[in-house]
């Protein structure tokens, strides 16, 4: 297959929605990570379904080098070691950036790329041609630095990757995401040459009666619907999850609340599907 024929995707919580069919109906993903310091929700989520090639971005707020370094230091605590072969990219787009002298942000980009470096992933950056990229020479934030290039009025004379539209379309997915192209042989060879995620092998579940129960294994930092179903039953059994209650956000005070509950078996205080068990039991 020629390079210019591979068909990536980038997506973030704006497409919650999206099924696992839809996401492994292209070539290669660019997940969203983080917005700023904070965990994009459906990272995991995505990151579990995918069976390409991914890679994982930051939106990025960072204004000075040592901010810069904050959403990287970030970004791979919240990778928690998980294969990245297409690297972790800094997206830089915020008014706040582009008001930066050409020196401010090539130094902002230059040491969120070193410090994704130094934690073991290839490192990109993000922007439009006109915006990062008109700012930015890619030699001086290291040749090896992926370039992505967003240009929806026509093909971009520089980079590896292309976003060539924000209202691309997937299989079986009826909302919009951002469109991408292969530009370089090098970034080519990554998309072509990575390993396919596993598929992980399902955990057991625990069964109540005669029913199996489908539920996910819970960490501190997930949210959504199961967490609240887990936080009501520890608030049932008489364990404070804070003062918001079965909010679900498994934050520190949730975290602590199972961590009770398990009796300090286990320090990780996850909601596996022993415990889940546990927790639904009489």
């Amino acid at each position: 297959m020629n390079i210019s024929d591979l068909h990536g995707i980038d997506i973030s919580s704006w497409q919650a929605g999206m099924s696992a069919a839809s996401l492994n109906s292209v070539d290669f993903a660019i997940i969203k990570i983080a917005d700023g310091r904070s965990k994009d929700w459906c990272f995991d989520t995505f990151y579990s379904q995918a069976s390409i090639p991914v890679g994982a971005y930051v939106y990025s707020y960072a204004t000075t080098e040592e901010r810069a370094r904050e959403e990287a230091q970030k970004a791979i605590q919240f990778a928690e070691g998980r294969s990245l072969p297409l690297g972790i990219y800094i997206d830089v787009e915020e008014q706040s950036q582009m008001q930066l002298r050409d020196s401010e942000l090539t130094a902002v980009v230059k040491a969120f790329c070193d410090v994704i470096k130094a934690g073991g992933y290839r490192a990109g950056a993000y922007g439009s041609r006109g915006n990062l990229w008109g700012k930015v020479g890619p030699s001086y934030i290291g040749e090896d630095v992926i370039v992505w290039v967003a240009q929806w009025g026509g093909r971009p004379d520089m980079g590896d990757v292309w976003q060539f539209s924000a209202s691309d379309h997937v299989d079986g997915y009826s909302g919009n995401v951002d469109g991408n192209k292969v530009l370089s042989e090098r970034f080519g060879q990554l998309v072509a040459q990575s390993e396919p995620i596993p598929t992980p092998t399902p955990e057991p579940q625990p069964t109540t009666g005669n029913v199996t129960l489908n539920l996910p294994t819970l960490k501190q930092g997930d949210r959504g619907f199961y967490v609240k179903i887990m936080q009501t039953a520890l608030i049932a059994k008489g364990f404070n999850c804070g003062w918001m209650g079965a909010d679900g956000d498994f934050g520190a005070n949730t975290k602590i609340a199972l961590f009770k509950f398990k009796n300090g078996s286990d320090k990780d205080a996850v909601c596996d599907p022993v415990t889940w068990e546990k927790l639904l039991g009489e």
